[in-house]
């Protein structure tokens, strides 16, 4: 057990009143290393004889006059030992900034992309690079995909041809927006092919409106931002929900839908949502897309996506048309005359 996991477990015993001053003299990330482990924790609990060994140990530390040691006196006394008064110091420095370099920004992860973008915007470009190049591919992926094309082919390009800057400027700011964004709402995971959270915030709140609420509002979006437009409406009503489509409005859809088109959808998706649409088809239509799907073999996730888009993007006519109406907060389609 690390000495992260026993602070974790300790917390978790002690309560409030012994982690809040505690996390008060520790750094962003050292709390958000304890955060992870106690979440672990809560998955994979550890025995019982471990918490026990903890706490008895923790009582001697206690017993004797501080908790743990006082690790960082002792670390310093170590190293003044070894490598003297002058130079002790400064090698305990880099030997803290180089166990920390490793994933310095961890402490982002779950950052909506579009908050974590505004921030980013208030930088330097090369700062701005030096972050997205260590924030991790998912998460600078998202950050890109809200900025304008002509702002992300700049940071491309910085990203590509800049030379790493020192760990110890590297930590500094990972501390910087760590503080920066210390406020924020966190999301506990973020698809790597799933939409910003801050959009399906917004796309949930839309599916939750009536609709003279939301209507033209849409609209008026894409006037000033189609691609955002377009994102959003993708995220109200996606492949997934098809499992809550009823059979007749199912069986509507699928007559403008080519079979090759919906077996290549079919390669990567919810049992549920295949379930809804052979549901909808006879037997015969059945086996033929099972068959279609399994000759088509292996085949690129890109490839299966695509199809999926291109079938929402039918779905998403047959609404525009009237022929077709949702039934808001991701739930069955229905027919209407």
């Amino acid at each position: 057990m690390n000495g992260v996991e026993k602070v974790a477990i300790l917390f978790r015993v002690l309560g409030t009143d012994f982690a809040k001053p505690m996390c008060e003299k520790m750094r962003p990330e050292e709390i958000s290393r304890v955060g992870e482990a106690m979440v672990r924790f809560e998955q994979s609990p550890p025995k019982e004889e471990e918490v026990k060994k903890l706490l008895h140990e923790f009582r001697s530390m206690m017993t004797q006059g501080g908790i743990f040691a006082n690790v960082n006196e002792t670390l310093h006394d170590i190293f003044v030992s070894k490598f003297g008064e002058d130079q002790g110091p400064r090698i305990l420095e880099e030997v803290r900034v180089n166990a920390q370099v490793e994933s310095p920004f961890k402490g982002l992860q779950g950052v909506p992309f579009a908050d974590l973008e505004r921030i980013l915007s208030e930088e330097h470009p090369q700062v701005q690079a030096a972050v997205l190049a260590n924030i991790g591919p998912e998460l600078a992926a998202g950050v890109l995909g809200v900025m304008d094309e002509e702002r992300r082919a700049i940071m491309v390009k910085r990203i590509a041809t800049m030379k790493p800057p020192p760990p110890r400027v590297l930590r500094d700011i990972a501390d910087m927006f760590i503080e920066k964004t210390s406020k924020l709402p966190r999301f506990q995971e973020v698809a790597k092919d799933g939409p910003d959270p801050s959009i399906k915030t917004a796309a949930d709140i839309l599916n939750a409106a009536s609709g003279s609420t939301n209507e033209g509002l849409l609209e008026r979006i894409e006037e000033e931002k189609p691609d955002l437009a377009e994102t959003i409406r993708e995220t109200m009503f996606t492949f997934g929900d098809l499992a809550t489509v009823d059979k007749l409005s199912m069986q509507k859809i699928l007559g403008g839908i080519d079979t090759k088109l919906l077996a290549l959808a079919l390669k990567a998706c919810r049992s549920d949502v295949s379930d809804a649409i052979f549901a909808a088809v006879s037997s015969r239509t059945k086996d033929m897309l099972i068959e279609e799907k399994e000759l088509l073999g292996a085949v690129p996730l890109n490839d299966v996506r695509n199809a999926q888009r291109e079938i929402m993007q039918t779905i998403r006519g047959l609404i525009d048309s009237g022929e077709l109406k949702i039934q808001i907060g991701g739930g069955s389609a229905q027919l209407v005359e």
